[in-house]
């Protein structure tokens, strides 16, 4: 006999499930893992059957209104994922469903959905590997080996990239070994008519490779054997929008549901990466650099910018001496217009973005004012908006800047600007002044490999034979824990990328994150900064979790996280540690004011149970949004 109530969860922030009566229509039709419509809060929306059962607690149940998968969109595998991923990181069900679907099927429309293929036998020993390719052109073959082996054994395999550029990359190697019927790219920046094509395909089990960037790693593949993450340091793998989840714990909480590998890929792991696989006793593969090109630290404290230039004179010599022998030179700084701030002379005032309160850039070439974070902007005033004073002084450098200051130093040199909105490397320039955009370049930029025969690939690259990082203090002062790590993973791919020398100029010379690029030695570098983190209890020893407030009137934002932060006090165990409510790195944001507050603490289950309980009984204000972080 068919059950009569089905268990069912919404795309809100609200726990379920939720009881509702199957109709005399749908008996029978209805299975786990199917989208309905319903009725929630009055108002039309989907919902997810989770649940079927033959009697609910209550009385009266609303009756679900439509059903509209002809099969379910999420098997059950989909099913115990989400709800993992829903218990980890603090979101609803139903909010983690939405997360893993495509965006055709968070519509109450109806869809045919291909029918999942029965999971075949024996599955390959699942193994986590960490693939440290130093030199980046040894790690394809690794790669090749072990999709090989999955697709011969009637799996699939999920290859993660950090940033849509990749896929292109990353499709172009394997379609040089595999046919392109057996690849599927899955990535939420496609329209969701291609999105939804390639995810019919994935689930149909008519493909065994798919690549995507972060949300790829809820792919309906048939019977996953491993999942690829290349670059596996990058930061973009962290999900910016709630639920904030990381590729890093859904494939590990994926890699154990479904028994397969992982192969973390990286140049410079994170230090996180480093530690789990010393401790658990992962696989470490190690593939040492046949080339490396010189570092040279230039102490900056020795020069005066203000007298000189932002070129030191050791960056000039290497430049002239580049541009005599016809070679490509990058000037990395990631720093977009021409001055980083403008401030009035006499009554001091800093002109800023009235909606995110941090400066205004100045962009010579649209000789505007620039948000960098909401993109306002407005003329140079010739007046200062606060005293009506004529004299508005504009200080710092940008990109722009640097490149006025090249082009006065070289006149007979093409200079060349690269940031995000470049579309395509100036390969003829002979000095480029470039952001981090440079790294989508990267694959297609990087010196040649070496052969067994110690000869040059001959496929010739736009190589880049001088990179000098002009503000690398800035980049490692950064208001961020990891911002060591992420200063020495730049430094390992610049240098990578730099084909005879990579020149950094800096106040900080005897920082350890400097030696230890200078020298590669990783082992010292990963020492240093995991020795940091163990005294200040920071990841992989401890788990934070930031409870993120934000709202249109600071002074109500604030009042409700002291209240939040003294209801956490009074009933957090005392292995937690609860910080002050803060201002958040970027304390106003499109108009919103934000405050975080963060817990520290071994277990993550501990302190979402407390953060839950508090914000539960918590009388919040309406225009107040209330976020959960889970390892920011």
């Amino acid at each position: 006999m068919p059950l009569k109530i089905a268990q069912v969860v919404v795309g809100l922030p609200v726990d379920g499930p939720f009881d509702y009566a199957i109709g005399q229509e749908f008996l029978g039709r209805i299975t786990l893992g199917m989208r309905v419509r319903v009725s929630f809060n009055r108002r039309p929306r989907v919902g997810y059957v989770v649940g079927l059962k033959e009697k609910s607690a209550f009385k009266r149940l609303n009756e679900i209104q439509a059903v509209l998968d002809s099969s379910p969109s999420l098997d059950q595998g989909a099913l115990k994922l989400t709800k993992m991923v829903s218990a980890y990181y603090g979101c609803s069900w139903g909010e983690a469903i939405e997360t893993a679907l495509p965006v055709s099927l968070r519509q109450a429309r109806p869809y045919e959905i291909p029918a999942q293929l029965d999971q075949p036998g024996p599955a390959l020993p699942g193994q986590v590997t960490l693939l440290h390719d130093i030199s980046r052109h040894k790690r394809w073959p690794y790669i090749l080996d072990g999709i090989e082996a999955v697709v011969k054994n009637n799996q699939s395999v999920i290859f993660l990239v950090p940033e849509v550029f990749l896929i292109d990359e990353v499709v172009a190697r394997l379609s040089k070994n595999y046919d392109a019927g057996l690849l599927a790219v899955l990535d939420k920046k496609l329209t969701p008519k291609k999105e939804w094509e390639q995810w019919c395909r994935i689930k149909a089990g008519d493909c065994r490779i798919v690549i995507g960037s972060r949300s790829a790693i809820f792919a309906p593949a048939f019977h996953p054997g491993l999942i690829i993450i290349y670059d596996e340091e990058h930061g973009a793998y962290k999900q910016e929008q709630f639920p904030h989840y990381h590729v890093h714990e859904v494939a590990r909480l994926r890699a154990g549901k479904d028994q397969c590998g992982i192969l973390f890929v990286s140049s410079a792991p994170s230090a996180e990466m480093w530690e789990q696989a010393r401790k658990k006793k992962w696989l470490k593969v190690t593939c040492p650099s046949e080339r490396l090109s010189e570092m040279q630290i230039i102490d900056m404290t020795n020069y005066n910018p203000q007298k000189t230039s932002i070129l030191s004179f050791p960056l000039q010599a290497c430049i002239q001496k580049q541009l005599a022998a016809r070679g490509k030179v990058v000037l990395f700084m990631n720093r977009i217009g021409f001055n980083t701030s403008t401030r009035c002379h006499q009554c001091g005032l800093t002109l800023k973005c009235q909606r995110c309160n941090v400066n205004l850039i100045y962009r010579y070439s649209e000789q505007m004012m620039v948000c960098r974070l909401c993109q306002f902007k407005m003329e140079l005033p010739k007046f200062c908006p606060g005293c009506s004073g004529s004299y508005l002084r504009s200080t710092g450098t940008g990109i722009e800047k640097l490149e006025s200051e090249v082009v006065r130093f070289y006149p007979q040199a093409k200079v060349s600007l690269y940031d995000k909105e470049t579309a395509d490397f100036p390969q003829e320039a002979d000095i480029i002044i470039a952001t981090q955009a440079i790294f989508k370049w990267y694959e297609r930029i990087l010196p040649a490999p070496v052969t067994s025969d110690g000869e040059e690939a001959k496929e010739k690259k736009a190589a880049v034979q001088l990179i000098a990082v002009m503000n690398f203090d800035a980049i490692l002062n950064r208001f961020d824990f990891r911002s060591a790590q992420k200063a020495f993973s730049l430094l390992i791919h610049l240098r990578l990328l730099a084909e005879e020398k990579l020149l950094v100029q800096t106040r900080m010379a005897d920082s350890y994150c400097l030696a230890a690029a200078r020298h590669m030695d990783f082992q010292k570098f990963y020492k240093q900064e995991l020795k940091l983190r163990k005294e200040l209890r920071l990841p992989p020893y401890a788990h934070l979790i930031a409870l993120r407030l934000r709202g249109p009137q600071e002074e109500v934002v604030f009042e409700q996280s002291k209240e939040l932060f003294k209801k956490m006090e009074e009933l957090k165990p005392q292995d937690l540690e609860l910080s002050d409510p803060h201002p958040d790195v970027l304390p106003k944001l499109r108009d919103k004011f934000r405050y975080t507050i963060v817990l520290k603490g071994k277990s993550v289950k501990k302190m979402l149970d407390l953060a839950k309980a508090v914000l539960k009984g918590l009388g919040r204000k309406k225009s107040l949004i209330i976020k959960i972080d889970v390892d920011p």
